[in-house]
């Protein structure tokens, strides 16, 4: 699980640097994402608050997290105008929007092992290949 942290993270470097053409290495779109963590017991719900801020798609990457968790949004401001259900699924919305809220539920199984777990979540604007992703760490405590 590691190697895939790990190549998750310099694809996110990566991505960001290619994105970058401001002096001084920052983004003139305004793009940015930020999640918080989370804890849940095993058979809880984990709740990841999300805040993103000129966003078109964001979508979500299991990285740590077991596939057979379900991964789902709720309360997102303002609302997407389509949700692609692929995978990874994306949260659309066009216009771009200048400032998105929102909560990603991580519904953890009952036979969860304890330990920490990372959900990636990324944002872009559909038009450019410039893309930001923040780490949610969801620990599954007994």
């Amino acid at each position: 699980m590691r190697t895939r942290r790990t190549l998750l993270a310099l694809s996110a470097g990566t991505l960001c640097l290619a994105g970058c053409g401001a002096p001084g290495g920052g983004s003139d779109s305004g793009l940015a994402i930020e999640t918080s963590d989370a804890t849940a017991a095993p058979g809880e719900t984990a709740w990841i608050e999300v805040q993103a801020s000129s966003v078109g798609v964001m979508t979500w990457q299991l990285a740590e997290i077991p596939e057979n968790w379900q991964v789902t949004h709720e309360g997102f401001e303002p609302e997407p105008t389509a949700v692609r259900e692929s995978y990874p699924p994306e949260l659309v919305w066009d216009p771009v929007a200048g400032s998105v809220t929102g909560t990603l539920a991580v519904a953890v199984p009952d036979g969860a092992s304890p330990g920490e777990y990372v959900l990636a979540v990324e944002a872009g604007i559909d038009s450019t290949d410039e893309r930001v992703i923040s780490e949610a760490t969801v620990t599954v405590a007994r």
